[in-house]
């Protein structure tokens, strides 16, 4: 699921840092050859532990059955992309790029089930629909995720040059990211988080203890933002309701 996170912004570090770099997602250790690699990790995803009457206290409501997936644009109406058939309930939301939500109203609109924009679209389309109440829940916290770029190079004039590209990249990113899908298990689990906001926690430089002889530059962000966890286990459980209601009258008894 961290590795969705790694995904969205290794595509910009590839443009910014060239087809030939050395340049990896997850966990990585230092090359065996070649003159640097630079490797995006996210590292852990938390939530911060908060009192059940607090404020920033999990926010638990009902699922909901819905539908996500990549629109296709009508051939003979390139700004048009219609809804499929399986994609039940009303729009909630779409992104284009992924991970980046857009206004109705500014970026196209809704026309019956199609959508129907009004400049080509950044990129590809993804649409959520929200259908009929479901079983399970639908749950929104604070969350956090740390972020690690890691360079490994022979001298520290490319450590600082690389770090700082690749910082640079990263931070630039998050000025049109909004929303992360962590998970792509829909329809039964989804994991997102929106309201993003990426800081940088400190920077650090060193010989890498497990590959002396190259220099490792860390530079480690937090990403904070709104978790959402959504499961859903279909249709909900039938409630039982009262069918009808008899009632019978008595008149008082004539005691002799």
């Amino acid at each position: 699921m961290l590795g969705a996170l790694e995904n969205l912004l290794l595509p910009a570090l590839r443009e910014t840092l060239g087809a030939t770099q050395d340049l990896q997602g997850g966990p990585a250790t230092a090359p065996a050859q070649g003159d640097s690699r630079v490797a995006l990790h996210a590292t852990r995803l938390r939530r911060p532990r908060t009192a059940p009457d607090s404020d920033t206290a999990p926010i638990r409501d009902p699922a909901s059955l819905g539908w996500q997936g990549t629109l296709a644009s009508d051939a003979a109406h390139p700004l048009d992309f219609p809804l499929p058939t399986e994609a039940i309930g009303e729009l909630a939301e779409v992104q284009s790029p992924p991970g980046r939500i857009l206004s109705a109203g500014d970026a196209y609109l809704l026309d019956g089930r199609t959508l129907r924009f009004f400049r080509a679209a950044p990129g590809l389309v993804v649409a959520r629909t929200r259908g009929a109440r479901s079983a399970g829940y639908r749950e929104r916290s604070e969350g956090r995720i740390d972020l690690e770029l890691r360079v490994w190079a022979k001298d520290r004039d490319s450590i600082d040059t690389l770090l700082a590209r690749s910082l640079q990249t990263v931070l630039s990113a998050f000025e049109s990211i909004n929303v992360i899908d962590l998970t792509d298990a829909a329809p039964g689990f989804g994991l997102r988080m929106t309201r993003l906001h990426l800081e940088l926690k400190d920077i650090t430089r060193h010989f890498d203890a497990a590959a002396p002889t190259w220099l490792l530059g860390v530079a480690r962000c937090r990403l904070r933002g709104e978790l959402e966890l959504a499961l859903t286990l279909g249709a909900p459980e039938e409630e039982g309701r009262i069918a009808d209601v008899e009632i019978h009258l008595h008149g008082p008894s004539n005691a002799n």
